[in-house]
């Protein structure tokens, strides 16, 4: 049976590009394959020529969730992913080095080509044609257009890619804009010497032209200063454009390095936080990149130059260059006393408002059964109660800003008043001309001006450096290792499970959830695991799928110690039903596959049969392409997501199958029909199933009975039954 789309007559023509290479790359059809632009028809041609031969599953997982087409930064996204960084030259294809092939070539006019290398001592070159999707050789003429060098980042020589550092992961970010940086300073400088040409304007326009009535010089000076505004316009607009580029870049690198961390961290370090706490923590991360994409990065690069305006002060008054430099003085002296009784009031407003988040997620997601309780009026209660805490303490914060702007403009008043006071003594004593008093004017609310708005803006630095500190301590550590080795070891388990005095506790202070558990599991075997709440029963199950690792003991799959496995390699070599079902946003096709990325069709089919569900889904408008998750799966029935949980599983041709509470919200038929699978599947692959009901216990060879993370008894399942149901009683 094959799964049924949408188009019947021509069921791959109007498929997504992601979905067509899939499809091609399961059923081993690559060969005819058909691209529907240049680039993506160079992907294939191109992975080979860097000598990346396993690209199937790796491949399967970085291509776009959806795409219609495969465009050109689609295919060096996925290059990126698959250990490929990229960098694009402008070039003739004349001009480019043997020594940069492979490499990807787009002419100014959309065709594609792969170049491999030269023919002989020709002027040919050896190619992929992308728009014949044919081998050739391609005359090296003066065509025109870019060429993408790719560089392998794979690591070699044993070194890890996964060294964790001593740096500070967020500056060595930074260290890779750092030409654009001083681009950015440069263009900054710029700007800034052609301000100082308006004030030296109008200083010239007071002293000279006005003084001396000669209004022959007065074109050429407003056409000069006309010029200088004008290239300032330029400047600004080629620095915006380039803090622009670099503040997108760094926003991009953050989040997603930042997610991928948060992926392959190990279970242990998310799994026991509240979803409300992670959110919490990653809307932190929000202070690092608003910081660059905001108005105060640009702000930070004129900060340097306020002492060149104060140079240029000391040149034309004197004296009255003490007044700005006083003005920073008092500035930083206030915002040593004052800044940290602030900041302490900020930290407070932001618990409050994060309580009050985390009190609105807890609503929001547990609703329900507050209506179902009648538990409106005390919640609403306890929000009306934490909103008054944020409200006071958004109060404080409120008035230690309010106090920061009184005294930050009190003080620009004072700096403007000083010299229009000690410049007018100077101008009356001969020491100051008239156009130069109103230049130093300017130039005195130039130097200001920065040094203001990064005064005002202490709270988002401190939050900065803070955001910038949380993303360090997360970068630093240890994920889990990606490998390529040791699933071809694990592709070919047997099944053996072995649990040799385990114990397991979550946290120092908690009590232990596995004390000395030991237990065999032989290949094809069916095992029970029952107890009580608590004890422990789940906690056994995440320790074989390598979720946790033990702390003590020993717990070995086919006579190797899980914790010299590979954990995700380890993962995916075994099928695993956890007690909540999730669904997430795609297809049901894309859900299944999420552990066997190369699971055919018909494997889908077979897998959805197994589980009960083959039915059901095609009975859906689209089948398996039906889109699910988000709020949709509320929607569906609990037998229906349970069967989807399996069918997961069941895609993974795992020798070990994992269940936990596979009966938990099941009706009387869709739990008939789930003993109906387990009883087809006995025998075939080992399973560990944790269950309460006794109908489930009673299909296992053999029962576990855990107490309080103990083993209290451990053999035939009436006799285990038996003893948990005297225990219950």
């Amino acid at each position: 049976m094959s799964i049924a789309f949408v188009d019947e007559k021509h069921p791959r023509l109007h498929l997504p590009f992601a979905k067509r290479l899939a499809d091609a790359l399961r059923n081993d059809t690559i060969a005819e394959f058909t691209a529907d632009t240049p680039v993506a028809a160079c992907l294939i041609p191109l992975l080979k020529e860097l000598g990346w031969h396993n690209y199937a599953r790796d491949l399967l997982e970085a291509l776009p969730h959806y795409a219609e087409h495969l465009d050109l930064v689609d295919l060096r996204n996925i290059l990126v992913t698959l250990g490929y960084e990229s960098s694009a030259i402008k070039a003739r294809i004349q001009d480019i080095q043997a020594e940069l092939f492979p490499c990807l070539f787009v002419a100014d006019n959309g065709d594609a080509f792969v170049l491999l290398d030269n023919v002989g001592n020709t002027d040919e070159l050896r190619c992929f044609d992308a728009q014949s999707e044919q081998y050739t050789n391609l005359t090296a003429d003066v065509t025109r257009g870019t060429a993408y060098v790719f560089t392998d980042t794979h690591t070699s020589h044993g070194m890890g890619s996964d060294t964790i550092s001593s740096d500070s992961w967020f500056f060595s970010l930074l260290k890779r804009f750092k030409k654009m940086v001083i681009h950015l300073l440069a263009m900054t400088c710029l700007i800034n010497i052609i301000a100082l040409s308006v004030p030296i304007f109008v200083m010239i326009i007071y002293d000279k032209v006005i003084a001396a009535k000669s209004v022959v010089t007065l074109p050429y000076l407003v056409g000069g200063i006309i010029l200088l505004l004008l290239a300032d316009l330029v400047f600004r607009w080629l620095r915006a454009q380039l803090l622009g580029f670099v503040a997108g870049r760094i926003d991009y690198l953050i989040g997603t390095e930042t997610f991928r961390q948060l992926l392959f961290l190990p279970p242990m370090f998310t799994e026991r936080s509240t979803v409300a706490a992670q959110l919490s923590r990653l809307k932190q991360f929000d202070s690092a990149r608003e910081f660059f994409t905001g108005p105060n990065a640009a702000m930070t690069l004129e900060i340097p130059f306020a002492f060149l305006f104060i140079g240029v002060i000391a040149i034309l008054a004197g004296p009255i260059a003490f007044i700005p430099a006083a003005v920073i003085f008092i500035y930083i002296l206030f915002g040593t006393v004052w800044l940290p009784n602030a900041s302490s009031k900020v930290a407070q407003a932001g618990i409050a408002r994060t309580n009050k988040q985390r009190m609105l997620m807890q609503t929001l997601k547990g609703r329900r059964e507050i209506k179902s309780i009648g538990g409106e009026t005390v919640w609403w209660e306890r929000f009306r109660e934490m909103s008054g805490e944020s409200v006071m303490a958004n109060y404080q914060t409120f008035i230690s800003s309010n106090i920061l702007n009184s005294v930050s403009q009190g003080l620009m008043a004072m700096a403007g008043a000083a010299t229009v006071g000690v410049g007018t003594l100077m101008v009356l004593n001969g020491d100051l001309t008239i156009g130069a008093l109103i230049a130093t004017m300017a130039l005195v609310w130039r130097v200001l001006s920065p040094l203001q708005g990064a005064f005002l803006s202490f709270f988002k630095f401190q939050q900065l450096n803070k955001a910038i500190k949380q993303i360090d301590q997360l970068m630093r550590l240890d994920v889990e290792k990606r490998s390529g080795q040791s699933s071809l070891m694990l592709s070919q388990l047997k099944g053996r499970i072995s649990v040799d005095r385990i114990s397991f506790r979550y946290g120092p202070n908690e009590d232990p959830a596995l004390l000395g558990v030991s237990f065999e599991v032989e290949p094809g075997e069916m095992v029970a695991i029952c107890g009580s709440t608590g004890a422990g029963k789940s906690t056994m199950v995440k320790l074989i799928a390598g979720m946790y690792r033990p702390q003590a003991g020993a717990l070995s799959i086919d006579d190797m110690d899980i914790r010299q496995l590979n954990a995700m390699d380890l993962r995916r070599s075994i099928s695993y039903i956890p007690q909540e079902v999730r669904t997430f946003h795609g297809t049901i096709a894309q859900n299944l596959r999420l552990n066997n990325v190369l699971a055919t069709d018909d494997e889908l089919c077979i897998a959805a049969e197994h589980a009960g569900i083959l039915d059901a889904i095609m009975q859906l408008p689209d089948g398996f392409e039906t889109r699910i998750g988000d709020n949709t799966s509320e929607h569906q029935p609990p037998g229906f997501l349970r069967g989807l949980s399996m069918a997961r599983a069941f895609v993974n041709p795992a020798q070990i199958l994992l269940l936990d509470e596979p009966g938990a919200s099941l009706d009387e038929e869709s739990d008939q029909r789930l003993m109906t699978q387990l009883k087809k599947l006995k025998g075939k692959r080992t399973i560990v199933m944790v269950s309460h009901r006794p109908s489930h216990i009673r299909l296992a060879d053999k029962a576990i009975l855990l107490e309080q993370g103990s083993v209290q008894l451990a053999g035939p399942a009436d006799a285990v039954v038996e003893k948990l149901m005297e225990n219950l009683s």
